[in-house]
């Protein structure tokens, strides 16, 4: 038999929105009698706001939003034999559900969990009847709450509803690695005392004893290398008690590690965790991790393994244009293909907990990692100016940071642990909360930094306790921020005298609607944040003035962009789309944007070359300017098949320019011509890029 099952449970679900306009809020779906037949089928993972998620402004939904916040109900009807589940502890995982989830199992509840981005268990051991179908009921609420976090209508980005992400089946033998850890494997693994010579890695171990008798359990752990071999072993004995719990430590010497050295060599370990009664396997996990060490410092930025690296990405939310918040991890792989095709070497997992794919990726890949829980804005929905906080809120936030930091804590790639961001409310019981929660982390993992999102920057927000600081800012775009030229100045302005922790930049960006072009753009009254205008060219020379800032100033420790897709906000209603955030340097399509290429142009060192500006297709007789991105040591501009001219790379500029330019390039009237740019590389190789445009008078 095999030691642990453990198996996929999305196949054969049926759907039902359980709306109060219809009556159907206080359906017992747990029922085996209830009728079923005319529910939708459907397969896990799955949403309801796949649609009217980013459908726009109009209307008001249940849940007081522009979409459906409300109860859903699953079914499905599994048959447990008694070969496979005989004498063993069954439990049913999720790795995630928004926002309030309550299992059934034949009638009887199997328990709740409240919050809507964690992995959770549920334990349906005495529940379930051998050699018989049976009823499996979910009820899945997203409506708004003001105790789970982000509460009421917080956070710019909409909250899907549904069973989003996978379900598994797990079954073990009563003896086994302690399942109701908050959700994680049960394995903790340290690195410490890292020299070329050896590395201590510390192993803390969880296990239950769900049998009637007291056992000594011998726990083997085997380290392997990233081919299989095993590089390290050993043994220690367990005493665990009839029906209670047990944690057991170990250090294991790894002999000459190889470091994980994010995107240049992203290497990585397994540990294989087998415990054994007499010569009988009980359980067994193999868990992924890697050997490093970072810092960082207020004045020089990140190190990593003690070498310095700029940290540049981008904000990530979980959304795709496929099916929302339901996506795949083909989806998700694309995602961050596409970030390493940019070159970011970061990512900041905004704004929540996200799927465990996603942090195997970040391992694999060598990007670095920022996470954090979801208190976004608020923590009291009190408008008084009280602010007094909802019973449950506390502790329920406390929970989600324990789930982040216990079902994350291997994986190499995650650097700091956020607690908020852009909170804005302050009292004495939301500072006290919020000390609480960095406490927490701090007992949790000794081994990380703890950091939050800032957009305050005044009076007790600068008091927060964190040990590195990132602070979202939008020169250039929002009027209250100011001109994109003046970002640098303003962050000078806190480094070293309002703010003596190392800082970054967590959020900076603008929108792009890449239907909107414009030639001479004036950012002061051209511009309209929160409305129609968006142009697509004003969003990359916007990147352009403000990445050149940032490059100067070494003390950043890291530099995301808001955001690296367009992405699903039910109330917006700018640019070009509805119920979406347009600043993503890709729509959510997933087609680049032309910032997109700058960035991939200063980032990435592999050849590359992007003329700007070719869904603007209709241009004035004379274009004021041509922009081409690119990494070459020249680039020649061909308008209708005669040079325009070479533009040499200035290696003056301060980020040793990928901007090249042509002023004043002439079209022929009402006909397609032909713009070709053709980039020399330094070891004599070339790229081409052409683009068509029709040359005219003067278009909007």
């Amino acid at each position: 038999m095999t030691v642990r099952i453990n198996e996929t449970f999305n196949d054969d679900w049926k759907f039902l929105k359980l709306t109060q306009k219809d009556g159907l809020s206080e359906l017992a779906i747990e029922t085996a009698a209830l009728d079923d037949s005319g529910w939708e089928h459907v397969t896990l993972p799955h949403t309801w706001n796949d649609k009217d998620g980013c459908s726009g402004s109009t209307g008001t939904e249940e849940g007081g939003e522009h979409y459906y916040r409300g109860l859903g109900g699953y079914r499905k009807s599994f048959y447990f034999s008694k070969k496979n589940f005989s004498g063993r502890e069954i439990f049913l995982e999720f790795h995630g559900a928004n926002t309030v989830t309550e299992l059934f199992v034949n009638g009887r509840s199997a328990g709740v969990h409240e919050g809507g981005y964690a992995a959770f268990r549920f334990d349906i051991t005495g529940l379930v009847r051998l050699e018989a179908d049976n009823l499996i009921a979910v009820k899945v609420n997203n409506a708004p709450t003001d105790h789970i976090a982000p509460i009421t209508d917080q956070g710019d980005f909409t909250k899907m509803g549904g069973l989003y992400r996978d379900v598994n089946l797990i079954a073990v033998e009563k003896i086994h690695l302690d399942l109701m850890d908050h959700g994680s494997s049960g394995i903790y693994i340290t690195p410490k005392h890292i020299t070329a010579e050896n590395a201590d890695i510390d192993l803390l171990i969880k296990i239950t004893n769900h049998s009637a008798e007291d056992s000594a359990i011998t726990v083997n752990t085997k380290l392997m290398d990233s081919d299989g071999n095993t590089a390290a072993a050993d043994s220690t004995v367990c005493h665990i008690a009839a029906g209670q719990n047990a944690e057991t430590k170990m250090t294991v010497k790894l002999p000459y590690p190889i470091l994980w050295n994010g995107t240049e060599n992203p290497y990585l370990y397994r540990a294989k965790i087998t415990l054994q009664k007499n010569e009988t396997i009980l359980d067994e996990s193999t868990q992924t991790f890697g050997v490093r060490t970072y810092r960082i410092d207020p004045d020089d930025g990140f190190f990593l393994n003690e070498k310095h690296v700029d940290l540049h990405g981008v904000n990530y939310h979980q959304d795709s244009f496929e099916n929302g918040w339901a996506m795949t991890d083909g989806q998700r792989k694309r995602d961050y293909d596409m970030m390493r095709e940019m070159g970011c070497n970061t990512v900041r997992m905004a704004h929540y907990q996200h799927d465990g794919y996603e942090y195997d990726l970040c391992d694999q890949m060598g990007i670095v990692v920022w996470t954090e829980i979801g208190i976004v804005n608020k923590m009291s929905a009190d408008e008084t100016g009280a602010f007094a906080i909802a019973d449950g809120f506390a502790e329920n936030a406390g929970q989600q940071l324990i789930e982040l930091i216990r079902q994350n804590y291997n994986h190499p790639s995650i650097i700091v642990w956020g607690l908020s961001n852009e909170l804005h409310q302050m009292s004495d019981e939301i500072y006290d909360i919020y000390t609480g929660l960095h406490a927490l982390a701090k007992s949790e993992d000794e081994t990380r930094l703890l950091t939050f999102a800032d957009n305050q920057f005044w009076g007790r927000f600068l008091e927060l306790p964190a040990d590195v600081v990132g602070y979202n800012r939008y020169f250039g775009w929002y009027k209250d921020a100011g001109p994109a030229e003046q970002f640098g100045a303003w962050l000078d302005s806190y480094h070293g005298i309002k703010e003596h922790r190392p800082i970054c930049i967590s959020e900076y960006g603008g929108g792009a609607a890449i239907s909107q072009h414009k030639d001479n753009i004036d950012w002061e009254t051209e511009i309209d944040p929160w409305g129609e205008r968006h142009y697509e060219n004003y969003q990359s020379a916007m990147h352009e003035t403000i990445w050149a800032q940032f490059a100067e100033r070494r003390y950043l420790w890291a530099k995301y962009i808001w955001c690296m897709f367009d992405f699903a906000s039910c109330g917006r209603c700018e640019g070009d789309t509805k119920g979406q955030n347009d600043k993503g340097l890709a729509t959510r399509k997933r087609e680049p944007k032309d910032a997109f290429y700058f960035y991939q142009s200063v980032w990435n060192a592999a050849p590359m070359l992007h003329i700007t500006e070719k869904r603007f297709v209709r241009r004035p007789a004379q274009v004021p300017q041509v922009k081409v991105y690119s990494n070459a040591e020249k680039v020649e501009l061909f308008v209708n098949g005669a040079s325009a001219g070479i533009v040499y790379r200035n290696s003056l500029a301060p980020f040793y320019s990928t901007v090249f330019t042509w002023a004043h390039i002439s079209l022929t009237v009402d006909m397609q011509n032909e713009i070709k740019a053709t980039a020399y590389f330094a070891n004599g190789n070339t790229l081409e890029d052409t683009v068509f445009w029709v040359g005219g008078q003067l278009f909007k």
